[in-house]
């Protein structure tokens, strides 16, 4: 998994993917009758790059090489939002900055990525420096980590349960000035070497730490500055669809 800042989109052209309904027909309205139930759709394989149809597609989990498989999880996506590699993103079009994703990228709204997060950094502006020890499997330990970094503010840790799995979300804003740090402000690490750098200041991003049948499973939302009040209903809309798939 490459940062957000240097996701590599395999395919150049646009990619749309059709999404099917299936229809068994119109429920009976019958006395003693029950209206057929609207059928949940399969999710579809998210492609590499380019823009959506609306639909329900599987969203990969990525970040933890020694976890085979990894968990993934299902979303329903309305138009308007993009594949780059494992992200999605709202509003962004990737012929204007061919195969990476960086701050130049000023129109694109919210994204999501199912990326599983092992700890932080001792300053993320000024010091890569992994904080040791890591926090262990658990939710409690991690959550306040990523709550508690400098040149961020964030509310406390709050309980939350998606897809009736329990955990934790942290939402974190980046107040430092990013064009001051060394080499971006880096916000998590993960197991497989990889981090997480921001795109701008007063970038939020919504961290959720779950606990998935016994392992942590973590997934983020981005949320620029700029995003809209719409953009944002509809972000928690595609949070609220989540399924997860252990």
């Amino acid at each position: 998994m490459i940062m957000f800042a240097r996701v590599a989109i395999a395919a150049a052209a646009v990619v749309a993917i059709g999404f099917a309904w299936v229809n068994f027909g119109p429920g009976q309205t019958g006395v003693g009758a029950q209206p057929t139930p609207t059928p949940t759709p399969s999710p579809q394989p998210l492609p590499d790059a380019g823009t959506l149809n609306p639909g329900r597609y599987w969203l990969n989990a990525v970040g933890a090489p020694n976890e085979t498989p990894l968990p993934r999880i299902a979303v329903t996506l309305p138009a308007g939002w993009t594949a780059a590699g494992d992200l999605l993103l709202k509003n962004y079009a990737p012929d204007l900055n061919p195969g990476e994703l960086d701050a130049s990228d000023a129109g694109a709204g919210p994204s999501l990525v199912a990326w599983q997060m092992s700890g932080t950094f001792v300053d993320p502006c000024t010091d890569h420096t992994l904080v040791k020890p890591t926090p262990g499997p658990g939710i409690d330990a991690l959550a306040d980590a990523l709550a508690h970094q400098p040149g961020t503010t964030a509310g406390p840790p709050t309980a939350v349960t998606v897809d009736g799995y329990s955990g934790k979300f942290v939402e974190l804003t980046v107040t430092a000035d990013i064009t001051k740090c060394i080499d971006n402000f880096w916000i998590w690490a993960s197991a497989d070497g990889d981090s997480r750098w921001v795109q701008g200041t007063n970038e939020m991003n919504r961290i959720y730490v779950l606990d998935v049948n016994g392992r942590r499973f973590t997934f983020s939302a981005r949320i620029p500055a700029r995003t809209t009040a719409a953009d944002r209903a509809e972000l928690e809309a595609i949070i609220a669809s989540i399924d997860i798939q252990p």
